[in-house]
């Protein structure tokens, strides 16, 4: 591979025969000059930047699991768990700034592995599916006390 990358040069009729035939568009020619550049890579740099992804995709994951073991206690009181509910939904009191919510669960983690794509998205899953069943739950017990009156 080092002898590959090192003797790239001698691959510049394969970098001019792909740009000239086909239109490309921006990602194409990006991954084209990256795979085709003449100086050296920086590996390093990108083995570094991968585990800062993994690390960051540990923590999202394990902060996950933690809310969904607090959600499946069922001795909460309904303001808990609406203040917990807020809480992953990084509502706040009005004044406080604490930066952007958080709208996908695969933000800045795009490099991880498979697995861990796939286990992020199923554990954000179950959260999802916990949130829309309390919301469930209290428009029913809303629609059962309007019954009433």
């Amino acid at each position: 591979l080092l002898s590959t990358v090192a003797g790239v040069h001698k691959y510049k009729w394969l970098k001019q025969s792909v740009q000239g035939l086909y239109p490309q568009s921006a990602l194409l020619n990006t991954i084209v000059e990256f795979a085709l550049k003449e100086e050296p890579v920086d590996v390093e740099k990108m083995r570094k930047c991968l585990l800062k992804q993994l690390e960051r995709a540990e923590v999202r994951l394990e902060g996950i699991d933690t809310i969904l073991k607090l959600a499946a206690k069922t001795f909460l009181l309904p303001s808990v768990q609406y203040a917990m509910f807020c809480g992953w939904q990084r509502l706040i009191p009005e004044g406080a700034n604490i930066g952007e919510p958080l709208t996908d669960c695969l933000k800045d983690v795009d490099l991880i592995p498979p697995f861990n794509r796939m286990l992020l998205e199923v554990t954000f899953g179950k959260l999802y599916a916990w949130a829309i069943q309390n919301v469930r739950n209290i428009l029913l017990d809303a629609n059962a006390k309007f019954k009433e009156l």
